[in-house]
């Protein structure tokens, strides 16, 4: 939603490099954490026109040095913008592929590493896009396994469906007190 105005007003490296923190954090005030993000942005164009002459490198290194640029973010860029195979891992991709069983672990480099090992290059991208929306909509952290096309699949699924029932709480009888003086205490206790 901000990235049109964004392109129009700043279209390449050098016009986002000369921006005024203070308009560019305007501009992109609804994204959230817009004061960090906009000195980061111009950091990142001032980098790209100083050691990249304006040009976005297509390489993971090279973009994780940019200032604001972490590895999810380089791996969209090189997917989505640069057409180089990338597999971002966010908090959806994290327990997707954990709980289908393509991955194990939390840490996002090791997950990543992971699902690149068991998915072919020209899939990386889409893979991420299909994970992100699928943990978005059906493998919430509270799953809808009920609308779920990979059920059969699923590890996550078969564990609970397959998990055997927890035992079920008996009640625990009622004591009887056992005089007639116990008795009257407990009935002039209640009321």
């Amino acid at each position: 939603m901000v990235t049109p105005a964004l392109f129009a007003k700043y279209p390449n490296a050098s016009a986002l490099a000369s921006a005024r923190q203070a308009s560019l954090e305007k501009q992109i005030k609804s994204t959230g954490f817009f004061r960090q993000k906009s000195k980061a942005l111009i950091g990142m164009a001032k980098t790209l026109v100083a050691e990249h002459s304006g040009e976005v490198p297509a390489d993971m290194d090279l973009l994780t040095k940019l200032p604001g640029v972490g590895r999810k973010t380089a791996n969209v860029v090189l997917g989505h913008a640069l057409g180089v195979p990338g597999l971002p891992v966010d908090r959806h991709v994290l327990r997707v592929s954990n709980r289908i069983g393509i991955a194990e672990g939390d840490d996002p480099i090791k997950v990543e590493a992971q699902l690149c090992e068991a998915l072919p290059s020209e899939l990386w991208t889409l893979a991420s896009d299909v994970q992100i929306l699928h943990g978005r909509r059906i493998c919430r952290p509270k799953p809808l396994c009920d609308k779920c096309l990979v059920i059969n699949d699923c590890n996550y699924y078969r564990s609970v469906t397959t998990a055997p029932e927890p035992p079920a709480k008996r009640a625990r009888p009622a004591r009887r007190p056992r005089s007639t003086d116990d008795t009257r205490r407990v009935r002039t206790s209640r009321h």
